[in-house]
């Protein structure tokens, strides 16, 4: 563990047994961290660590000092592994929801064969992971940060097992993951009458626009569902694209997410 003073973060090395692999749980305290306070804090989860765990300590740390959120405590997931390459196929693996093969632009070589275990990490994110921070930590009501293969993961947890988190932020899902089978997936949820009452923020960036950005699309045919229980929000964000959008809805999202 690791501990930076009046700013602690730690780190913890959890090994997950059915796929041999470990990896690491960085954990932000808010200031004034007391395991003794009367009130568990908000507990914000990341997967994606690398690149979303920085963004959401910084940005609770400020918003709560003008109380526009709680304060927080941030725990990020992140492969243990210092490779990129690695590093990217490990996040076709685990957060995809259907084994395909990835396109060639996206720089991703896991064999097809081997992504689409979505659901696997879910029940170690649920088992062990979740466990172990309620655990060491004086925690309470979980939200969920997800941006790209993250977002898309996000999306499994909430048509799946929703009561995991109250609150889903989900920037710019890879819902065009294995020709757009998201939106399947979010018809047999709605067929099979799936409405859990929890706060959605949903966006992505002006300039995504490729193929690879159905975003708005997938919102529409989410949002006209009607479901009555869940809180939906969509924003896009100006002049912002897939990699740039990640602060500003970091930023927005958690806003929206605990505004009473």
């Amino acid at each position: 563990m690791a501990d930076s003073g009046a700013w602690p973060i730690e780190t913890h090395i959890l090994h997950r047994r059915d796929v041999d692999r470990s990896y690491q749980v960085w954990v932000a305290l808010p200031m004034g961290y007391r395991p003794d306070a009367s009130n568990p804090y908000p507990l914000v989860v990341c997967c994606d660590a690398p690149w979303t765990f920085g963004t959401a300590v910084d940005t609770t740390r400020i918003l709560s000092m003008s109380r526009e959120t709680p304060r927080c405590v941030v725990a990020g997931i992140a492969h243990d592994t210092a490779d990129m390459r690695e590093m990217l196929d490990l996040r076709a693996v685990d957060y995809t929801v259907t084994p395909a093969e990835a396109p060639p632009m996206t720089g991703i070589r896991a064999p097809a064969a081997e992504t689409g275990q979505a659901e696997p990490f879910r029940q170690w994110l649920a088992g062990d992971v979740m466990p172990h921070l309620y655990d060491r930590y004086h925690v309470g009501e979980p939200t969920y940060v997800g941006h790209s293969f993250t977002a898309l993961f996000g999306l499994h947890v909430l048509f799946n097992a929703p009561d995991m988190f109250a609150r889903y932020l989900l920037a710019s899902p890879s819902v065009w993951w294995d020709y757009e089978v998201m939106f399947r997936l979010e018809e047999e949820h709605a067929a099979a009458g799936g409405d859990p009452a929890v706060k959605v923020f949903m966006s992505m960036g002006e300039n995504e626009t490729d193929e690879y950005s159905p975003q708005a699309k997938f919102h529409d045919q989410f949002s006209a569902r009607g479901y009555r229980n869940i809180d939906l929000t969509w924003h896009v964000f100006p002049d912002e694209n897939h990699n740039t959008v990640v602060g500003p809805a970091v930023s927005r999202g958690l806003r929206v997410l605990y505004a009473d």
